[in-house]
């Protein structure tokens, strides 16, 4: 264990102070790495260091390669996934998939409430029913009908009644 003042850490890392204090509040640092005596705060140097750097990129490096920068435009949504499944992302590229995401739900949340998006599962319930009940009336058809066509003689007469009740069932399905 390798106790060290932020200012130190910071000038250890190459960054600034407020860059460690703001490391400190969003979770770039460990609690573990976090030691407080009274109203001193202290860092373990070698549990922050290992913490940072297998979870973050320097931005120098990311200069470097010629990749996105917290100040330029973020990678794409589709690169970051892919980064994510393979636990490469760092901390800010991490940050900024997770706010893309929260606002493509909270696009469907009001197209949900607004009626632009409705339940698949719903849907599927209400095609299956209107199915059902059109079957269920051209399955009866030939009970309903048969006494009636078997007295029938004319041929005019018994195409008349069948398209008529084949009629009827197709009326109950667009209602």
């Amino acid at each position: 264990m390798h106790k060290v003042t932020v200012k130190e850490f910071a000038k250890h890392r190459g960054i600034t102070e407020r860059s460690v204090f703001r490391y400190l509040l969003s979770g770039g640092i460990p609690k573990e790495a976090q030691i407080k005596e009274g109203r001193k705060l202290f860092i373990d140097q070698d549990v922050a260091d290992a913490y940072m750097d297998s979870n973050f990129t320097p931005r120098k490096v990311l200069l470097a390669a010629g990749q996105s920068t917290p100040s330029s435009p973020v990678m794409a949504a589709k690169d970051l996934t892919q980064q994510a499944q393979t636990a490469g992302l760092s901390y800010t590229d991490a940050r900024a998939l997770s706010q893309q995401y929260r606002a493509a739900l909270l696009k469907l949340e009001i197209d949900e409430k607004t009626g632009k998006l409705i339940d698949a599962e719903a849907v599927k319930n209400a095609a299956f029913c209107k199915a059902r009940t059109l079957r269920d009336s051209l399955l009866n058809i030939p009970d309903r009908v048969a006494p009636i066509l078997a007295a029938e003689n004319d041929q005019m007469k018994i195409s008349e009644i069948l398209t008529g009740e084949i009629r009827q069932a197709l009326d109950e399905l667009a209602r």
